[in-house]
């Protein structure tokens, strides 16, 4: 008014009158939303319920008659907050109500190491497909608490679950163990075995990382069967640390072919009662995996299951504590694994086996037959071949494990050899022959009361009806084996004869032995990888 007059202003764009109207009555409900969120107490969050929508008070309007005065007999309706308000007392109001609290949500995992985390989710990703890295320790067996309760549960020993026997080893002589134990196909737990080991001192968790700090060991298996592995100053630090449900399990199989790792076998000796290996007659190339080092964490185990081609095993532990279970043979796999007794969101690891679902299994078939018992430091489990065990680690364990063939069991396995292991049963024959001719023939007349024929003496492509593909594995049988090839440990009693020298003992053109300083640095190469020990330079 009485000033220049501007430019005009541009033309607002047509709306509905409606519109207007209800854009006018959002800026009025929105500005009501913070005036209400203002006043409202601030709430805890719970992660995974829905949240309701609740009324706020004075929403609802008493009906009026046209006047405006309240129908008589109507009461203005109040929400349940605003009644609530008005009969609390002071205090009340002073600490508003809230929902009850949630449980505290558990922390990350912090390793000692930068690379740790990085190297157990590559380990973990490719061992179980089926769930996340992120998801091993969803049931809470490691951070909740009293859940790991069934670490320390003690065994009730009934009609049905029966004790694994137990023998002093003074008391007992490699013939009796073989007479009441081997040749009955029984298990048994020997106490006292390994208290001269250097294992004993040398395989506490400390140590071993002192030795192996850059060395990879297997902890696990992919889809494929590829083996991952870890450096062990990595795994030692996720085995101090870690919380799954099922950690981690390093079972190296690589004990043997590994120099670096070869140095364990100097740490302990194969016990006296188990003098038999006869599968030593293929050699260590073409032989199934037979000796494996294991270091379990707590909470990790293996299912119920069955070794291999009907070996036996021993198991010694040297540190930690392992609980055991055994069903004699003939239990069928569907009711010693129990898988149809598992519930919606259940898993079947070890810890889990053993926490709720071992004793269904009890309750389900009153009439199976349950061998249970703990192994403790220095003594050692005979599991014989065929039987079904499982076993959990109570504690952070570390043992040595091997499976044999022997005069008490190797019709059983020379049975199974011949139809899952072509290859290998091809190699052990030709072997047979040529180093211990009783053996062969002993094959033989067992191939020939069964009507089994070989590999060799099938036509070219023929394969065996109730065999699948996966019974040809890629051991080569091109060359034939030399007796400085095969080791002569285990074969007592196979009948070698005296004049065939097996082994080291077979060489005969390697001159004198090395020096003393020699050996010791060509050990410490192995022992300690990337130091050496200085040699005297009179003797270079």
């Amino acid at each position: 008014s009485g000033g220049a007059v501007g430019p005009p202003r541009p033309a607002r764009p047509w709306v509905h009158r409606a519109s207007r109207g209800c854009a006018a009555m959002g800026r009025e409900g929105r500005d009501r939303d913070r005036r209400w969120s203002a006043e409202e107490p601030a709430e805890e969050s719970v992660a995974d319920a829905p949240r309701k929508k609740e009324k706020r008070p004075g929403r609802d309007k008493a009906k009026r008659n046209r006047d405006g005065t309240v129908k008589t007999g109507e009461v203005p309706a109040r929400s349940a907050s605003t009644a609530s308000t008005r009969s609390e007392s002071p205090a009340a109001k002073a600490s508003p109500r809230r929902r009850s609290p949630t449980p505290p949500p558990k922390e990350p995992v912090k390793f000692d190491h930068r690379r740790t985390s990085g190297e157990v989710w590559r380990c973990k990703k490719g061992k179980r497909s089926d769930i996340k890295p992120g998801e091993w320790d969803k049931f809470g067996y490691g951070w909740k608490k009293g859940k790991d309760e069934v670490l320390s549960r003690p065994i009730s020993y009934d009609s049905q679950t029966l004790p694994i026997p137990r023998v002093k080893r003074k008391d007992i002589t490699p013939e009796l163990f073989y007479e009441k134990f081997a040749c009955k196909h029984q298990p048994v737990i020997i106490e006292d075995v390994c208290d001269d080991w250097p294992a004993m001192r040398r395989w506490n968790i400390d140590a071993l990382e002192e030795r192996f700090r850059h060395i990879a060991f297997k902890v696990a298996k992919d889809d494929k069967g590829k083996k991952l592995r870890m450096k062990f100053k990595y795994y030692a630090d996720y085995l101090r640390h870690q919380r799954d449900d099922s950690p981690l399990y390093l079972f190296e199989t690589n004990v043997d072919d590994n120099g670096y790792i070869r140095a364990l076998t100097s740490d302990y000796e194969v016990p006296d009662v188990f003098p038999h290996d006869w599968l030593g007659l293929v050699n260590n190339d073409s032989r199934p995996p037979f000796r494996w080092f294991c270091i379990g964490p707590k909470r990790s185990g293996t299912t119920v299951h069955t070794d291999p081609l009907g070996t036996a095993a021993w198991n010694a532990v040297t540190h930690g504590e392992k609980h055991w279970v055994l069903f004699e043979p003939k239990e069928t796999k569907k009711r010693v694994k129990g898988r149809d007794l598992l519930k919606d969101g259940e898993d079947d690891e070890a810890i889990m086996y053993f926490d709720f679902l071992l004793p269904r299994i009890k309750r389900a078939y009153p009439d199976i037959k349950v061998y249970e018992g703990l192994q403790k430091p220095g003594e050692v489990i005979f599991v014989p071949g065929d039987w079904w065990h499982g076993v959990l680690n109570r504690e952070d364990t570390v043992a040595v494990t091997q499976n044999y063939c022997g005069p008490d069991n190797f019709d059983v396995i020379w049975s199974k050899t011949r139809k899952e292991r072509e290859k290998v049963a091809y190699l052990w024959l030709r072997n047979m022959k040529k180093f211990a001719p009783d053996l062969y023939k002993r094959a033989v007349e067992m191939n020939r009361r069964d009507g089994f024929r070989m590999r060799h003496e099938r036509p070219s492509g023929e394969r065996l009806s109730d065999v699948s593909s996966s019974s040809s594995e890629s051991s080569s049988d091109s060359s034939s084996d030399e007796a400085v090839d095969l080791d002569p440990h285990g074969l007592d009693g196979v009948g070698v004869p005296p004049s065939v020298k097996l082994g080291a003992a077979g060489f005969q053109k390697q001159g004198a032995p090395p020096l003393p300083d020699m050996v010791s640095s060509a050990r410490a190469t192995f022992e300690k990888p990337g130091k050496r020990l200085r040699l005297d330079p009179e003797l270079v």
